[in-house]
């Protein structure tokens, strides 16, 4: 359902890829999945292949600060990351989180520990890109 902001609607990510995959065409059977890790500054970034039996590949990629946090993320960075990366490579491939968006249970979790966090006032600091 595409979502409006400021009086012009936007498709979600969700559904085109589910339209880019066509009605009932998403791979199965995963060949592989690899995943790389590297530590930039405080952040440990992590990107996974999944490779399926039809050959197609598709990438996730997530991010986590070290020594912040609560839980998993204090405890297991590079798998918390790990997991949020192929959660969203599976994602890519059509095997979405939930029925309106790309992020898996763990990522939104996250993200709300992070918002919990957050400093009021409602800014949004920009702390760094990366490509790929």
């Amino acid at each position: 359902m595409p979502v409006n902001i400021q009086g012009r609607s936007y498709a979600t990510v969700a559904e085109r890829l589910e339209g880019a995959h066509g009605e009932g065409v998403r791979p199965t059977s995963i060949t592989s999945i690899i995943t790389t890790w590297q530590s930039v500054g405080e952040y440990l970034l992590v990107r996974a292949e999944v490779t399926f039996a039809d050959s197609r590949m598709f990438v996730g990629t997530a991010e986590v600060t070290r020594g912040t946090g609560r839980g998993p993320q204090s405890v297991s960075p590079i798998e918390t990351a790990e997991t949020s990366a192929v959660g969203r490579a599976l994602a890519m491939a059509g095997w979405f989180g939930s029925g309106d968006g790309i992020a898996g249970a763990e990522e939104v979790r996250v993200a709300e520990g992070r918002a919990s966090r957050a400093p009021s006032g409602g800014g949004i600091r920009v702390v760094g890109a990366r490509r790929d």
